[in-house]
């Protein structure tokens, strides 16, 4: 694949050719480009950290690849220094893993990729099956190797006692076709605890960002001194700036204060913030290896004003022993925000569809909201829940 720099990509569009085609939504990131970006000279990576004891270099911003429009926008990204691409099987229903290959197939041994795989307690697990869903994603990327295969969104790692697991990723290893393991949580107060005393995990995923995960703080200082690799996710908190006006007006970047203050924590390896255009690329890329400053709190101050009870804390799961109808309160919200805040609408409607119906606020307008009652940020709980199951049902 050709270089992508600013000045070959305008002149391409310009012209109305892009070799993958432009979507309207990348298009127009590009033509609202922000004051942190330079037309001639955009920056680029200026720090790199060692994942964990896996001895890669990652770069401190790095890219999560969970939805985009164009394989050149990773293209992009890499040029400008990123190496580290975090996708999963799951991410665009499996396009995401696609896209990653077309557009890094020439330089796989210059990048470090992850993707992830989810599995279902529910559900019987057999190791074949397992190692047909590793192959078929390494099939999508055309690449012989994974670099950490994690598994996706566990909350308690008492799963990885399931034989058919350890088999599994114990033959993918020994064949080569997986480098390291871990894996991707929204409990990391139980999760990364365990992971202290197990040792599958060489590399976690977790949320960390300024409205949620300074209480687990001292769990990341001890699995980052153990060697385990710390990677940041939903860094923006929610990603709500862009309904905000007084935050879309100031001179300073809130998605870019949030990545310092993430950033700032040295037991913290990198960051993975979604690429989604190369607006993104820009904007992000521009915070490596930069402290954070005073006007990056007065900008993160002022986020945190304005959403602290309108955000629902992905990993706080205060209101779920408190619901009597048993509703997937936090995934449901989480969701929400996806649609709403994410602009991933297709997506959140598809997860939402996934999700046991059991699970599903049915009840919600009739109950006395046990759920706000519970919650400690003071979120009108039910009130969401209710439009969540009317925007996401299909």
């Amino acid at each position: 694949m050709a270089k992508v720099n600013r000045r070959n990509f305008m002149q391409t569009l310009a012209s109305g050719v892009l070799g993958f085609g432009i979507s309207k939504n990348v298009k127009a990131s590009v033509e609202d480009r922000g004051p942190f970006q330079s037309e001639s000279s955009p920056s680029k990576i200026r720090k790199y950290n060692t994942l964990g004891k896996t001895g890669i270099k990652v770069p401190d911003v790095s890219c999560g690849a969970i939805s985009f429009f164009e394989p050149s926008v990773l293209r992009y990204a890499y040029d400008l220094g990123v190496t580290y691409f975090d996708t999963a099987e799951s991410y665009m229903r499996s396009k995401s893993e696609s896209l990653i290959g077309e557009a890094l197939k020439d330089v796989r041994d210059k990048v470090t990729i992850t993707t992830k795989h989810g599995y279902s307690s529910r559900q019987k697990i057999k190791r074949e099956d397992i190692i047909k869903r590793v192959e078929d994603s390494l099939k999508r990327m055309q690449s012989d190797y994974i670099d950490v295969a994690m598994i996706h969104g566990m909350s308690d790692l008492s799963f990885l006692k399931n034989e058919e697991i350890q088999a599994a990723y114990s033959q993918l290893k020994k064949e080569g076709k997986i480098r390291f393991t871990g894996f991707s949580t929204h409990n990391a107060k139980l999760t990364l605890k365990q992971a202290l005393d197990n040792d599958f995990a060489q590399v976690i995923l977790f949320i960390y960002n300024h409205m949620e995960g300074s209480e687990i703080e001292p769990l990341i200082e001890q699995v980052h001194r153990k060697g385990i690799g710390t990677v940041a996710m939903k860094i923006f908190a929610g990603g709500k700036h862009g309904n905000l006006e007084s935050l879309i007006s100031q001179k300073v970047s809130y998605p870019q204060a949030a990545i310092r203050w993430v950033m700032s924590n040295p037991n913290i390896d990198c960051c993975i913030p979604t690429m989604s255009s190369y607006s993104h690329v820009e904007e992000f890329v521009a915070t490596s290896g930069k402290p954070i400053k005073r006007a990056d709190s007065k900008v993160i101050a002022e986020y945190q004003r304005q959403t602290k009870n309108q955000y629902c804390r992905v990993s706080c799961s205060e209101c779920l022993t408190s619901c009597p109808e048993n509703v997937a309160v936090n995934d449901i919200l989480r969701y929400k925000m996806y649609f709403e805040d994410y602009r991933r609408e297709k997506e959140a409607m598809y997860y939402y569809t996934k999700l046991e119906e059991s699970k599903k606020p049915l009840n919600c307008a009739n109950c006395s909201g046990y759920c706000e009652t519970a919650c400690p940020y003071g979120l009108a709980v039910k009130e969401k829940l209710i439009e969540a199951d009317e925007i996401l049902r299909a």
